[in-house]
């Protein structure tokens, strides 16, 4: 049982890794800004919401999923503009260039609902994830680590919870721990070249979806 648990753990801290996503530039923004109370409540929607997708993957909900490609469009779109207003956020933000202020701890605290469903949505849109665990899952499969039971599935899913939140709690306490220590040259040019990414991602999803969609009609 455990090794379902401590799977869904690992994998999940190492896919979430990456700042490629709308949930990772959401955290780095608050991160950025000094508010890591509420970058938690994020993380853990987004976790919460990752580790459900996870669980509909081991049933087999990709099947269905196909059945209802626009919604995987739809889900896509959605991500493109987040990704897009984020990207332009980062790149031409004053607020997140000047030194963070001590965050109120029991404000955040008190917009601890609204943060958790702002993770939520952002994994939410991402239909993507349930093919991605799904890729994961099958290769866990092959493998053979564990015996695929109802206890197991809800075993793994709860590690990915728990792996999406220990690793954008870590991210966060390093970003906020080092933000006030970088120049004002050095965060503009990070901050920018993190919104550069950001937009190019955007192009690149657009790109996909106009050739996928479009030319392949």
């Amino acid at each position: 049982m455990l090794t379902a648990l401590f799977l869904g753990t690992g994998l999940a801290f190492i896919s979430a890794a990456p700042v490629a996503g709308p949930v990772s530039a959401m955290i780095f923004t608050l991160g950025m800004k000094g508010k890591q109370a509420k970058g938690r409540w994020v993380a853990l929607g987004a976790g919460v919401v990752e580790g459900a997708y996870a669980f509909l993957a081991l049933w087999g909900f990709t099947a269905f999923m196909q059945k209802l490609s626009y919604i995987e469009v739809l889900s896509k779109i959605l991500a493109a503009l987040i990704l897009g207003a984020l990207g332009f956020h980062f790149f031409r933000s004053k607020k997140m260039r000047k030194p963070a202020a001590l965050s109120n701890q029991a404000d955040e605290y008190h917009n601890a609902p609204k943060a958790f469903a702002i993770g939520a949505g952002l994994s939410a849109v991402n239909i993507s994830l349930i093919a991605t665990w799904t890729a994961a899952i099958t290769t866990l499969y092959s493998m053979n680590l564990f015996q695929f039971s109802k206890l197991n599935s809800l075993l793994f899913s709860l590690g990915v919870t728990v792996g999406i939140y220990v690793w954008f709690s870590v991210m966060l306490s390093i970003l906020v721990k080092h933000r006030s220590q970088l120049k004002p040259g050095m965060l503009d040019k990070g901050l920018k070249g993190m919104g550069i990414f950001l937009l190019g991602l955007c192009v690149w999803i657009v790109y996909r979806l106009v050739t996928e969609h479009l030319f392949n009609a």
